[in-house]
Parts: structure tokens; sequence; C-alpha cells
């Protein structure tokens, strides 16, 4: 129960860096404001120094982009292949999706149809080792 209350927790406070308007609500609980998807690759690409930072040096370049409904954020990383990205996955997919929701329920309160959330995970020489989609 309290590991899910820190995960809860850090997951609030990525979202925070990768949304607008983000905040907590009454009681403590985390409230995401609404967010179009330009504001939302624009917060991204201003905290990209913090996002490089916190993943330890796993990631050394974070930029995103929007397209109507959609944003798409490229991670590179030298250090990303295949194999190291599947256990990433394994280990905090499910935090992962949680702030991929948020981001989703963000553009939706915004009023925007379809929201997209496309997040390319790139070697070094920008090839794709593995997209990740979620959509509302």
């Amino acid at each position: 129960m309290i590991g899910r209350q820190v995960i809860s927790s850090q997951t609030d406070n990525i979202a925070a860096q990768l949304l607008p308007n983000s905040g907590n609500g009454t009681n403590g609980v985390s409230q995401i404001m609404t967010a179009t998807p330009s504001a939302i690759a624009t917060k991204l690409n201003e905290n990209a120094d913090v996002i490089k930072s916190q993943s330890q040096g796993m990631i050394s370049s974070a930029k995103a982009t929007s397209t109507g409904s959609k944003v798409t954020y490229t991670l590179e990383s030298s250090k990303l292949n295949k194999a190291t990205v599947g256990a990433l996955l394994l280990a905090s997919g499910d935090q992962v999706e949680e702030v991929a929701d948020k981001v989703l329920d963000s553009m939706k309160k915004a009023g925007v149809a379809q929201p997209k959330l496309q997040v390319d995970l790139t070697d070094d020489k920008g090839n794709v080792i593995k997209t990740l989609n979620y959509s509302a």
C-alpha cells in the first residue's frame, strides 16, 4: 500500500513537469488542468534538462513536437537497446501509462478530439528502438 502511494507521488511529480497548469487540488490530490498539445510540447521542451538529469544518464536528448491532436515525444539515448527498453518497460510500464493517461486527460479537458501521445525511444543515431502509442 505504501509502495503504491510512493509510485503515485512520483507519477504526479513527473506529470507536473510534463503538463502546464498542473498542481495540487483539495486534500493534496493531484489535479491536472487542461492543456493543448502545443502547450504540452512546449512544457516538455522547457523541462528537457530536468527529464535528462532525472534519467541518471540514460537519456541524452528529449524533444517534443505537436501536430493537431497529437504530441510526439522523442527520447534519445546511446545506452538504450531493445533489451534495456524491454526491461525498463517491464519495471515501470504502469507508471509510464499512468503519466500518458494524465497527458491524454489534460488534452481531452482542453477540448481536443481524439488526443494522442506518441513516445519514440531512439538510439543516438535517431533509429527508433520502440514507439509507445497512447490515445483516448
